[in-house]
């Protein structure tokens, strides 16, 4: 704190805190006129003049298709803090399928991508380009693994099979996501279909070849 600062009695706002309050302003601002106007209506002039800041500062945060992947990312990640904070449920009295529960931890996520498909087209389009660090592809992936495998453990899958099948199950739900971003059609449940047919086929697999271990026995 300097002088001037302590003759207020306030402490003095660090550059880092400046530069984080501008980029929240500014992923805000995008984030609304993306809801609003649509991602191609959308200019970065526009994205400045809301946000209160210069187009050069916008830019200093991102172009559109990042702007746009980096919002996509947060809402994801606070998808998968709501159900990390979640109370812990009572296990129903009749367990449900495997494949139900490891389907279950797609559905927000599906859910999101379906509220507006114009703008999951321009995010998935802009995930393909790879000019883009996006979470969904490193920690957010890894989270959801995580989140697959430990259901997946539970079943009675042994830990190595386990990370095998979260990653393919994982890989399925992008193939759906980009699918169903570039099908054009306004509900893509085809893509989504697909993804209940890999978790099922793995599921019921595994689920098989425990039965005949248990007669063997």
């Amino acid at each position: 704190m300097n002088a001037f600062s302590e003759r207020l009695g306030t402490p003095m706002t660090s550059r880092k805190e400046q530069r984080a309050a501008t980029r929240g302003r500014v992923l805000a601002a995008a984030g609304e006129l993306f809801g609003t106007r649509g991602f191609e209506a959308t200019t970065v002039r526009d994205i400045a003049a809301e946000a209160g800041v210069s187009v050069g500062t916008v830019m200093a945060v991102g172009d559109k298709a990042a702007l746009l992947v980096e919002l996509f990312d947060q809402r994801i990640a606070d998808l998968h803090r709501t159900r990390a904070e979640a109370p812990p449920v009572p296990p129903p009295a009749r367990p449900p399928r495997l494949a139900d529960e490891v389907l279950a931890l797609f559905a927000p996520f599906v859910a999101l991508f379906a509220e507006d498909p114009q703008l999951t087209r321009h995010y998935a389009a802009g995930l393909v380009t790879g000019r883009y660090a996006a979470g969904v592809f490193d920690e957010l992936a890894t989270l959801l693994r995580r989140e697959i495998s430990d259901v997946l453990v539970r079943a009675d899958f042994a830990p190595d099979a386990a990370g095998r099948a979260a990653t393919t199950i994982h890989l399925a739900y992008l193939g759906a996501l980009f699918v169903g971003a570039g099908s054009g059609e306004p509900d893509a449940s085809g893509p989504v279909e697909d993804l209940v047919a890999v978790v099922e086929f793995l599921t019921a697999h595994h689920e098989k070849h425990a039965h005949e271990e248990s007669e063997q026995r």
